[in-house]
């Protein structure tokens, strides 16, 4: 023990190392064996008393950092209580005072620290330590320590009657570090819960609100993230903790209100708002007129809406606390003394509703009638009657806007203060809206403002939102008078040609449909479905011109038909209209059947996003429906052009299923997909509604390479099924690898580009599902590739075979990939071995977007796939070498190949990762851009335009190089600069002056400026709309942009 403390001791400056070293090992030491802390103690003995101010201070510092690193269990009260006398008696010593407040932070949090060794150290730091003389860490462990013992011994505290509150406050006085104004801040308000601060009010308050306004601004590199915002709060928070304060507080307030800058008057509103609750009706009262005076000031001339707002709140919060003052003391004098010259000063503003303080005016009123029952009849009955005069006497349409508009602020404010229909309500019932008196003249100037002929929508908008709001308050309206409000908004919705008005109206009936679907329901989705079409005639030019579009009438229908009542109402009208156009409707008309469809699926995600919970029953009796709908015409004896064999309409209907499958459990899951497997490969149809016009004449078998087309495009649902089931759902086959293989099989066959392409799908679901313990890799590695690879490397096959063998094998890769599968890494080798293989070469390496994008429509993480975690990075880590050393090795004709492998690759990783391992590839990247393939140049670019935003030095270093090549390709007359080609590489130079600092920058400005002007003059639109952005950067570009 006595060399260690030696070495410490003795320890240089600049040997911290050793000094630290020595007190791990002694806390090591003492820790194994308390026995040993008197031991230390005993041998710091000669340290602690020597003359030299430097030893005793670390001596000092060496037992005070044991103690708090102490396992506190092992040692005794009697102990604690030795060493608390012990710090407290060197507190003399201002040489080691840090380091012994350090100590004696650490002994408070002793279990066996007792309240007399509190109110010792106490009277001591009070007595013999004047805090604001020493930094800020010595001043900061007062703070804890204060913190620590009134966490744990404010009863003892209490003994010392007001000595602690006044000693507290000496030790604040002066105080300006904001990590120790936030600990004060902290104190301050526990002090005032916990202790009777009567006799130092005053000095407690100045000493407190000398920090306000907070004028603290963090510098640049602040590593405490103490921001003024938490020392605003923090002191407001202080201000508002008792009323003792407030004959203090209002007059400095309010002078600060006065004549302050905007910040600070800021601060003084949300204080006064935060300190108005505490300080009560009686402590307002004597300043309510300044009150008035100082806010609205701030509402009538705001400066900006932030500090408009703020000054309302307030103004509210006064109005709520003196309202009060009217049940506690049986006046009304306090919340109507207050309220009188506000009244009065409103109205006069509003004898000219058009002019600028108007609107200010009306906001004012609003929040003041919100804050209390009393305060909004006193308002309502003093201001309502003289505007509806005042609207009645008048001719001016903007006139009469503007009144509304005020009407409309009292509706606002009564929805606020009295609840709102359909919701339940935190408001005393008891209470009704005073407005209620005047319930039907509302309803006449609104709806006579909605009906009117007037050219000034305004005056209509108006209407439409008065009647809106009068619905959303609690028990006003009646049954009656909802339903012509919404039978006036769906006309409107229908029948009116103003665009916003239509939006306004079917706004307001998808927000009623979340609070009283059941009147929407009856009003509003009768008069949509009777629009709609329900056959090939009702499409014709003359219909559609004298009625809105089928289009308009079912966007209207998703916007208020995702409540689940709704919803159950629209599922069986737009069935009811697909059954009457099925059979009608070519499949070249097929735009209406898609967008009946499109309404069910936007509504289905709508719903899903909502967290609807009634989904899964929609399993069962829509999306069965639907894939009988796209079947029937299938196997109909002449195989005619019914809509339903429409492509889109058929991916619509996937993605109905889709919806719906991912949000129902394996249980329910496993009958449906028996269902659909009866269907699809037993080719039994008889468990499907039949009818006559639906009979079936000819077998439905779709997962065959020589049946109808028609009935090969319905395995896009097939695959759909199965890629929405979970992995505990069970296919219903005897041999799931014998199954797969038949998959394969077909979609290698099949001339069908569809029907091949969702096979390969939902063999990769299955391989990455149903892949659980390795239990499908044997299988994948001894059958599927062997099979597959043979028939990609016979040059004698048909070309057409080789590609759908080279897809599927593709496909599986990606199922692989996502699951971390080695399997899939060895897939990926041989992927890049078929890149030297003419005509599949491009197709290999472009499958490498298949194999590491996502898809939005399989195998994701919301339907159940298996993805591994950071399964793009060791991809990336897999994949990135072998494509950069094939380059290097390979013939020229081949090394595109890698280069658009490597682009997908890049395009589709993180781009953190993308940014970290980029810079030994740029080269390779800088070269492909001279090969003609446009897909790879544009892939590149973007490329490019990431790093350019991201890496800007990496780019920097590569410019001379790289700006004149994406010059060159913003030339049109070079046939592979497409386009896209041209957009991107224009967008990427205007990012370069963005991120790029202007000295790398200003050699090649002439030259770029030079060759932009003849972008200018492109036959596209879209380029010459880059072209003049990227030209405007450029010319732009000096000195001060970016930086040197």
């Amino acid at each position: 023990m006595d060399r260690l403390i030696s070495t410490y001791i003795l320890a240089q400056t600049d040997s911290q190392e050793q000094a630290d070293a020595a007190i791990q090992d002694i806390v090591k030491d003492v820790g194994t064996n308390p026995t040993k802390l008197l031991l230390l103690v005993q041998g710091l003995g000669e340290y602690l008393t020597s003359d030299e101010a430097f030893v005793r201070s670390k001596a000092t510092a060496l037992l005070s950092t044991t103690l708090a690193t102490l396992d506190q269990s092992k040692v005794n009260a009697s102990a604690v209580t030795v060493l608390v006398e012990f710090y407290c008696d060197r507190l003399t010593d201002q040489a080691c005072v840090p380091e012994l407040l350090k100590g004696l932070l650490a002994l408070s949090k002793f279990d066996k620290f007792t309240g007399v060794d509190c109110i010792k150290s106490v009277k001591a730091i009070l007595a013999l330590v004047n805090v604001q003389t020493y930094q800020q860490t010595a001043r900061h462990y007062v703070f804890l320590f204060f913190e620590s013992v009134i966490k744990r011994y404010s009863q003892n505290l209490k003994s010392m009657s007001s000595d602690f509150v006044f000693g507290f406050i000496q030790c604040l006085d002066g105080e300006k570090d904001p990590r120790n104004l936030m600990l004060a801040f902290t104190l301050i308000k526990s002090i005032i819960q916990e202790f009777d601060i009567a006799q130092h009010v005053e000095d407690l308050f100045e000493v407190t609100f000398c920090y306000f306004p907070i004028t603290f601004r963090p510098p640049p590199d602040d590593p405490y993230g103490i921001t003024s915002e938490h020392l605003k709060v923090g002191l407001r928070d202080c201000l508002s903790a008792t009323p003792y304060f407030a004959k203090f507080a209002l007059p400095l307030l309010l002078e600060k209100l006065s004549s302050s800058s905007g910040s600070a008057k800021k601060d003084s509103m949300e204080t006064i708002a935060a300190c108005a609750p505490v300080y009560g009706s009686s402590a307002l009262t004597p300043y309510a007129e300044e009150l008035w005076s100082g806010l609205q000031n701030e509402i009538f001339h705001a400066t900006g809406d932030e500090l408009e707002q703020v000054a309302l709140n307030t103004l509210q919060v006064i109005t709520t606390e003196l309202s009060m003052g009217v049940s506690l003391g049986g006046s009304n004098d306090p919340v109507e003394r207050f309220l009188r010259p506000i009244i009065s000063d409103c109205m006069t503003q509003l004898q000219k509703p058009e002019m600028k303080l108007a609107k200010p005016s009306g906001k004012i009123l609003k929040a003041c009638a919100m804050a209390s029952d009393p305060a909004c009849t006193a308002i309502t009955l003093a201001t309502i009657p003289t505007l509806l005069s005042q609207y009645t006497s008048s001719d001016q349409s903007t006139r009469k806007k503007a009144l509304l508009d005020v009407l409309l602020d009292f509706l606002e404010a009564s929805k606020v203060l009295y609840g709102s229909a359909g919701k339940p309500t935190e408001h005393d019932t008891d209470f009704v809206t005073p407005l209620l008196t005047f319930k039907d003249r509302f309803f006449e100037l609104f709806t006579n403002a909605l009906l009117s002929s007037n050219e000034y929508n305004a005056l209509r908008l108006a209407g439409v939102k008065g009647l809106h709001g009068m619905i959303l308050l609690r028990e006003f309206l009646s049954e009656t008078e909802i339903s012509y409000a919404i039978q006036y908004f769906v006309r409107i919705v229908l029948e009116d040609p103003d665009v916003e008005l239509q939006e306004t109206a079917l706004n307001s009936l998808a927000s009623l449909a979340l609070i009283m679907p059941g009147v929407v329901r009856s009003m509003a989705l009768p008069s949509f479905f009777e629009m709609l079409p329900t056959s090939q005639n009702d499409m014709d030019v003359d219909t559609v011109v004298q009625r809105k579009s089928p289009e308009y009438i079912l966007n209207a229908v998703t916007k208020i038909g995702s409540e689940p009542t709704l919803f159950a109402d629209i599922v069986p009208q737009i069935l009811e209209k697909l059954d009457l156009v099925a059979n009608d409707f070519s499949s070249t008309h097929a735009t209406y059947p898609i967008a009946l469809l499109t309404t069910l699926l936007v509504l289905l995600r709508s719903k899903a996003s909502q967290g609807h919970s009634d989904l899964p029953q929609y399993l069962d009796n829509l999306v069965p429906r639907l894939i009988g709908l796209c079947i029937y015409p299938t196997v109909s004896a002449d195989d005619g052009d019914s809509v339903m064999k429409n492509a889109e309409i058929l991916d619509v209907v996937a993605g109905i299923t889709r919806v719906v499958m991912i949000h129902v459990d394996a249980r329910t899951q496993q009958e449906f997909v028996k269902a659909i497997f009866r269907f699809f490969v037993s080719e039994d149809l008889s468990t499907l509604a039949i009818t006559k016009e639906t009979a079936q004449r000819v077998p439905f078998v779709p997962i065959r390479h020589d049946s109808r087309i028609s009935q090969q495009n319905t395995c896009v649902l097939f695959s759909t099924v199965i890629d929405g089931c979970r992995q505990q759902t069970v296919l219903p086959v005897d041999n799931l690898q014998q199954f797969t293989g038949s998959l394969v099989e077909v979609a290698i066959k099949t001339a069908n580009v569809t029907q091949r392409t969702a096979l390969s799908k939902a063999v990769a679901t299955i391989l990455n599902k149903y892949n659980k313990g390795g239990a499908m890799e044997g299988f994948i590695s001894q059958t599927l590739i062997p099979e597959l690879h043979n028939i990609i490397q016979q040059e004698q096959a048909p070309f057409e075979t080789r590609e759908a063998a080279l897809i599927m094998y593709t496909w599986i890769t990606k199922a692989m990939v996502l699951n971390t599968s080695a399997v899939g890494y060895d897939m990926t080798g041989e992927l890049m071995s078929i890149f030297s293989v003419p005509r599949l070469g491009r197709i290999a390496a472009d499958g490498f977007n298949l194999v590491i994008g996502e898809q939005r429509d399989v195998l994701t993480k919301e339907s159940f796939a298996v993805l591994r975690l950071l399964y793009k990075q060791r991809f990336f880590n897999h994949c990135v070498p072998v494509l950069v050393k094939g380059f290097e090795n390979s013939a020229d004709g081949v090394r595109h190949n890698f280069l658009i492998a490597l682009s997908h690759v890049l395009r589709n990783i993180p781009k953190q990762v993308l940014l970290t391992e980029l810079p030994p590839l740029l080269p390779m990247l800088v070269h492909s851009l001279s090969f003609p393939d446009p897909e790879l140049k544009s892939s590149t670019i973007e490329t490019f335009q990431i790093i350019t935003k991201d890496a800007p030095g990496l780019m920097a270093e590569h410019l001379s190089t790289l700006t004149p090549l994406l010059i060159s390709l913003t030339n049109a007359k070079d046939p592979a600069n497409t386009m896209k080609v041209r957009s991107a590489a224009l967008k990427c130079l205007g990012a370069q002056p963005k991120s790029l600092p202007f000295t790398a920058l200003r050699p090649y400005k002439a030259q770029v400026l030079k060759e932009l002007e003849k972008c200018l003059d492109d036959r596209k639109r879209l380029v010459r709309r880059e072209a003049v952005e990227c030209r405007s950067q450029w010319f732009t570009l000096n000195g001060s942009i970016a930086s040197a």
